[in-house]
């Protein structure tokens, strides 16, 4: 069934069941239902159709669920903006996904402001802010509240672009991945198989609505019919406090989400009654061993289930709770709707035991659906995507019993909180700096973060920086997470007889004696 049906069918079997909690306030499936619809009727009025796209720049909160499930009721595609996004990179992901509407907050009008006469296919009438009176914007609440409620009665198929998730390029570009509904029913089924979850579940909601993570498990388990606590950014000790006072049953988070809810001070963790988390999802990034085993100490009652895919692919291979402690630094085994290969740099399969290039598509005949190109983009499509197998460029090596583990990246990406840093990006701005030579970025190891981001530079004849001036040059151009937070000066970078910087050499020092070197 398509989501925004079923959504209109927990809403008349439940209709008082609390659908999303947001800072204590509960919003009930009926409500939550009706005001999905007039969103949706509320866009068609906006003369936006069906196909069309809209982009949304919010941070967590009820109103961003309510415009994702009026869009699908629409048959609009929703475009999550990274809200940590500088200016420049919301331009460009608005206009390369030929968005026809912008729905924004107060908090980033300072950032959408100087953008939007870039905006070429946003009418000036297009325009929605959420929360306050803005000249030449719709308001949110009216315009909702001079909307139907009524249902529009249309319906997306398995194949129609649910959203279009952008990751950042190596060309230092974001990347848009068209994203398709699927097939809901398999989804939920599939969570349900995984984690015996059911419409009486209460999934904690830790994770952006920009990422794909989150867009999936608040969708599925809206669909599923479950209650969703939503978080609007993530801290440790307020997850804590949600999931004592509303018994919240699991959550998906990333490494550096965890590692701070291993870092707080013993007594602030022993406040809170944590015994109805029943699961947690690990995702997104390697999560360090000795952090598995003490989650596993601490939540006793609760199974530590890790994924690995991606917004291309959503989610690969899965690693049950009884082998986390077994099989160190695995990512699982690939799920049975999904076929996996390691190749070589000709594409040929390497032998079990040797590390090669991660690649996957769907199994022949699978009833599920996902994404299959980067949205205008022809080379990166026929780059990463090639005869149905998408090419992650994540190196591994899988074992005898099926097991694959991650070793490397092909890729120079960095991994920082979960969230993708391609240090071409950072690099093409160091390079506009009028002081440097030579620049090269690497990921260094972070306790909280995974990985945090390290700018090598070589200065020109005569010049002279500090890196306090690097940092304020690229925070001025980048978003914040992809703003280094060291830099080094060197005399001469390592390159091979090409001249290619080997960052190899480079990263080598600091993860030395690592168990994942990345």
């Amino acid at each position: 069934m398509d989501l925004g049906a079923k959504l209109k069918k927990n809403a008349d079997e439940f209709p008082e069941k609390a659908a999303v909690i947001f800072k204590d306030r509960v919003t009930i499936y009926f409500e939550l239902n009706d005001r999905a619809a007039r969103v949706a009727n509320a866009i068609t009025s906006l003369g936006i159709k069906p196909r069309d796209r809209v982009a949304v720049i919010l941070k967590n909160r009820t109103e961003y669920l309510e415009i994702v499930y009026g869009l699908a009721k629409a048959c609009v595609t929703l475009v999550p903006v990274n809200w940590r996004f500088a200016s420049e990179e919301m331009r460009y992901v608005i206009n390369n996904s030929e968005s026809s509407a912008v729905v924004v907050c107060m908090e980033f009008l300072e950032k959408l402001a100087p953008i939007m006469k870039d905006l070429s296919k946003v009418a000036a009438h297009r325009y929605i802010c959420l929360d306050g009176d803005v000249e030449n914007m719709h308001s949110y609440e009216r315009l909702l509240a001079g909307s139907s409620n009524n249902e529009p009665g249309l319906e997306n198929r398995s194949r129609d672009p649910f959203y279009i998730g952008y990751t950042s390029g190596t060309t230092g570009f974001p990347k848009g991945a068209v994203n398709p509904h699927g097939n809901w029913e398999l989804k939920e089924l599939s969570l349900s198989a995984i984690f015996g979850v059911s419409k009486d579940d209460v999934q904690l909601l830790t994770m952006p609505l920009f990422h794909a993570n989150a867009i999936s498990s608040a969708s599925i388990g809206h669909y599923g019919g479950q209650t969703i606590v939503v978080m609007e950014r993530f801290d440790a000790e307020e997850m804590l406090r949600l999931i004592e006072k509303y018994k919240a049953t699991f959550s998906s988070m990333v490494p550096t989400m965890f590692n701070r809810l291993k870092n707080l001070p013993r007594d602030v963790f022993q406040k809170y009654d944590t015994s109805s988390m029943r699961a947690m999802i690990q995702s997104s990034a390697p999560l360090p061993f000795s952090t598995k085993q003490w989650i596993i100490g601490n939540f006793k009652n609760c199974g530590l289930h890790e994924f690995y895919g991606g917004t291309e692919v959503g989610v690969v291979t899965y690693l049950p709770p009884e082998e986390q402690l077994k099989r160190p630094g695995s990512v699982g085994r690939g799920l049975p709707t999904v076929e996996i290969k390691l190749v070589d740099d000709e594409g040929n399969e390497v032998p079990q035991g040797q590390i090669g290039q991660f690649i996957s598509r769907p199994l022949q005949g699978a009833p599920i659906e996902r994404a299959a190109e980067y949205y205008r983009d022809k080379e990166s499509t026929a780059k990463w995507f090639k005869d149905g197998w998408f090419y992650s460029g994540d190196m591994a090596y899988v074992d005898e019993d099926g097991y694959y583990y991650l070793v490397d990246r092909k890729i120079d990406m960095i991994i920082s909180g979960g969230e993708n840093i391609y240090p071409a990006e950072i690099e093409a701005v160091l390079y506009r700096h009028p002081k440097i030579l030579e620049a090269a970025v690497i990921g260094i190891p972070d306790e909280e973060w995974g990985e945090s981001v390290k700018a090598v530079l070589v200065l020109r004849e005569g010049e002279v920086v500090t890196p306090d001036e690097v940092i304020s040059f690229c925070r001025e151009r980048l978003a914040g997470y992809k703003v280094p937070r060291s830099v080094d000066f060197v005399q001469d970078l390592p390159k091979t007889d090409t001249g290619k910087i080997l960052k190899k050499v480079l990263k080598a020092p600091y993860w030395k004696d690592r168990d994942v070197k990345i």
